[in-house]
């Protein structure tokens, strides 16, 4: 006799599919930051803040590099996913808000 059928001669309900339930789904992010306290929050946007300021002035380093290796802008800008012009005038902006900075 096979174990669902002792199973049903004993009285016990099988469970269907109980092996088959997917594992639940990690939390999104809105639902990872929902959880989080007053505290941890306003320390998350500090770092966050920080992150985004370390990156871009990574960014404008390496649109610097790139220029000085030849890269035309039409390229930069696909990478960035703006277009020509918007991709030189940001630049241009940090990059003369960059020397204005270090000039002072």
């Amino acid at each position: 006799m096979s174990r669902s059928r002792r199973r049903l001669a004993k009285g016990i309900k099988p469970r269907p599919n109980y092996r088959m339930k997917a594992p639940a789904a990690p939390p999104t992010p809105a639902e990872r930051i929902a959880r989080l306290s007053p505290i941890e929050v306003l320390e998350r946007i500090n770092r966050t803040r920080l992150q985004r300021e370390e990156l871009d002035a990574q960014l404008t380093l390496l649109i610097d590099h790139a220029v000085a290796l030849g890269v035309g802008w039409p390229q930069i800008a696909r990478r960035l996913g703006v277009t020509r012009q918007a991709a030189r005038q940001q630049y241009n902006r940090r990059h003369r808000d960059a020397e204005q900075a270090h000039a002072e």
